[in-house]
């Protein structure tokens, strides 16, 4: 099953190839407009792809200083029950005060 969709997803590749290049001649203008053509979408899906990276990396920053943060809770909540749990038992030297 997977083999018959990448089998097709290459005949499409390959047919969508065999178009763009038909419709380019020896004209130096269509070349030049083809290969602006192609700049301009490669330089967008360049900038999509930065942009989606630097949204990555801002999320993961907000959420490691939000997980931090409940860490620091969490352990300064357990801290606290565990220091009032110990503090019943006898002290092991002796109360000298």
């Amino acid at each position: 099953m997977k083999k018959q969709n990448l089998i097709k997803k290459m005949m499409i590749a390959l047919a969508v190839f065999i178009i763009s290049i038909q419709s380019v001649n020896a004209n130096e203008n269509k070349l030049d407009e083809l290969s602006q053509k192609f700049n301009y979408f490669f330089n967008c899906f360049k900038k999509h792809i930065e942009e989606e990276v630097e949204k990555t990396k801002e999320f993961q920053v907000k959420k490691w200083k939000e997980a931090k943060n409940q860490n620091r809770k969490t352990f300064k909540l357990v801290q606290h029950k565990l220091s009032g749990f110990f503090s019943d038992f006898p002290n092991p030297k002796g109360d000298k005060q």
